[in-house]
């Protein structure tokens, strides 16, 4: 068996699990997703590495973006010399525009990449196909694992502001009221008891704060993963997650506000 038709399983062996993202019910196409206009301008600037994760960006919020799949793997193949991620993502662009304009050009760059690839390796030894093989499954595992982190962030948010809106007891918020209507006294060395979403609101900028956190002033055209590449970089994705933790109470789900203050861990 040739060593490129065994790189060619392997990858097709990643492509089988990570299908599955493309079975949800979400848009074919984001015209408000605004990854995709940062995208273009780092091309335009000959940044193909921010273009990259900016198309990462926008297909983790919509994996059903056939043009982002397709350019992040022409980008991949042709600026980036990454071979597995290019044959990843336009193999998920082949499912999802099988008879778009772009379908040749897909192709042969699939095939050029498996080509090169599996002539930079040494003869097909078992050792060889294995790593081979466990590079194509991690490349995708890594992707469902960013996935599954984004998701877990916001049902943490949710869970949160759910929590927030609790209202604790009446007899434990407010001193008792006298026969006048007036307001008793708190007994000295009583403490009164804060509503829940008061604690709520301040406790992750307050533990934030106390770690020696920053403050970002949020601008126009501004998102979450944005700041973090700007405030993480070389780990936006972690920076993500800190971020969204951080400001979990503040962000509830909701889109950003320009002059919206977050606070960075």
């Amino acid at each position: 068996m040739s060593c490129r038709f065994r790189f060619a399983l392997a990858v097709s062996a990643l492509l089988a699990v990570c299908n599955l993202a493309l079975a949800q019910d979400v848009p074919d196409d984001d015209a408000n997703n605004p990854h995709l206009k940062t995208a273009q301008q780092d091309l335009d600037n000959n940044n193909p590495s921010g273009a990259a994760d900016e198309y990462e960006a926008a297909l983790a919020v919509n994996p059903k973006l056939a043009d982002a799949q397709y350019e992040i793997g022409v980008i991949y193949a042709e600026k980036l010399a990454q071979p597995i991620d290019s044959i990843y993502h336009l193999e998920r662009f082949l499912k999802l525009a099988p008879n778009s304009d772009h379908a040749a050009n897909a192709r042969q760059i699939i095939s050029q990449e498996s080509d090169a690839f599996a002539a930079s390796l040494p003869d097909a030894s078992p050792t060889v196909v294995q790593v081979t093989r466990l590079q194509s499954e991690n490349a995708g595992l890594k992707k469902q694992a960013d996935d599954a982190a984004r998701t877990i962030a916001e049902l943490q948010s949710q869970l949160a502001q759910a929590g927030a809106h609790r209202i604790a007891p009446a007899d434990e918020t407010a001193p008792p009221v006298t026969s006048s209507g007036a307001s008793a006294p708190v007994p000295s060395g009583t403490q009164r008891a804060v509503p829940l979403n008061a604690t709520a609101a301040g406790a992750s900028a307050a533990d934030a704060a106390a770690g020696g956190a920053r403050n970002y002033t949020v601008v126009k055209g501004d998102s979450i993963w944005k700041i973090a590449h700007k405030m993480y970089p070389g780990d936006t994705k972690n920076g993500v997650d800190k971020i969204q933790e951080a400001n979990k109470d503040a962000l509830g789900g909701k889109p950003l506000k320009i002059g919206q203050v977050l606070v960075i861990p």
